[in-house]
């Protein structure tokens, strides 16, 4: 596992987030095609179960990837458990995993923020050599 694989899974949570708000998009249509087939107002044929049917995909494939992301998620953190260093540890963790920024981290830690942006590319530094020790 390389700093790579790290930042793979950052960009994969943020893809599974816009998802996520797409889903509910298509939730809240699919919600107001079945009010209107309800309520007998002029509807278009099968409408409502095509909207249906999209949703119900949309939502597969999301739980697909997520079950996916989890996995990756353990294999991670299994890895940042393996760094002797507990900063870097925590930095990695709370960048990629928790998905904070380098700016707010340095405000957690009561760092300056030039000095964390160091020791993150000290931390991917050691998360990269962890490979070959495996």
């Amino acid at each position: 596992m390389t700093r790579e694989d790290l930042k793979n899974y950052y960009n994969t949570q943020k893809w599974i987030e816009e998802q996520k708000e797409l889903y509910e998009e298509q939730r809240v249509r699919a919600e107001e095609l079945k009010a209107v087939y309800i309520d007998g107002l002029p509807k278009g044929k099968n409408k409502p179960n095509y909207a249906i049917e999209e949703l119900i995909d949309q939502l597969n494939e999301i739980i697909e990837y997520m079950k996916e992301f989890q996995k990756r998620q353990n294999e991670i953190i299994k890895y940042l458990g393996r760094m002797k260093n507990s900063t870097y540890r925590l930095i990695l963790f709370n960048k990629y995993i928790k998905g904070d920024s380098l700016e707010q981290i340095s405000i957690d830690l009561n760092k300056d923020y030039k000095y964390i942006c160091n020791l993150h590319g000290y931390a991917l530094n050691e998360f990269d050599k962890l490979k070959d020790f495996e």
